[in-house]
């Protein structure tokens, strides 16, 4: 009986100090992100020439949720839940899509690489990192659309809407700098090469250049801070 109590205990305290581990290498984060879509404000489909719809929305903003594990001394893992909604489409010779928007709901594990933290100086405070990571995501997308339906030269402005499936990948670089223990922030800029299929549009491929700014909030002391 005593044998089976105090291998519980061990086992109690086990979990406890794996927790404790977990939460010394644990941070959250919590930003306002924006983005801009690259790419031409036409394309040619097999000698057709359409406007493309992603890179004419000139307004992409949304907000973004991080959780982040230290595995050594080098290298993190986590995920990210990034919402974000682009609009305000405009080309100078169409109004193809004007008053559409896009809504895109993202999950990305993320793999990243930063500095060594230093014992003292600023790098005890500061750390530069480079981050790749796979997108799944979900898109809602809302849109004017006047060229599936023109009946007597009058344009057809019903909205027509359609949710798809998002995949890509992302990769970027950015840093964190810690105020207190506790607290810091975040500023990261990334690459997305998305990939979307949906007939309400025919470039199914989208360039999207991403600017993440926000706080990080550690859950427990950690003992590299010299302060």
């Amino acid at each position: 009986m005593k044998k089976i109590i105090i291998i519980c205990i061990l086992y109690i305290l086990g979990i406890k100090g794996y927790c404790q581990l977990l939460e010394n290498r644990t941070n959250f984060y919590f930003g306002y992100q924006s983005g801009m879509y690259l790419g031409n404000e036409l394309f040619n489909d097999h000698g057709t020439i359409y406007p493309s719809f992603y890179s004419n929305l000139k307004s992409n903003n949304g907000l973004v949720v991080k959780y982040s594990f230290n595995l050594s001394s080098l290298f993190c893992a986590g995920f990210k839940l990034a919402s974000s909604t682009a609009t305000n489409w405009q080309s100078e010779k169409y109004a193809s899509y004007n008053d559409s928007k896009s809504t895109a709901i993202n999950f990305q594990p993320s793999i990243q690489i930063h500095n060594k933290f230093q014992e003292s100086g600023l790098y005890n405070r500061l750390k530069v990192y480079g981050e790749i990571s796979p997108v799944l995501g979900w898109s809602i997308l809302s849109i004017r659309n006047n060229i599936f339906d023109i009946s007597s030269s009058v344009e057809n402005n019903n909205t027509f809407s359609s949710n798809n499936l998002i995949y890509g990948l992302e990769a970027g670089v950015g840093c964190e700098y810690a105020f207190i223990n506790q607290l810091g922030a975040f500023i990261n800029l990334s690459v997305q090469e998305g990939f979307i299929n949906t007939p309400l549009f025919l470039d199914n491929r989208y360039t999207l250049i991403g600017f993440n700014v926000g706080i990080r909030i550690n859950i427990s002391k950690v003992k590299r801070f010299n302060y």
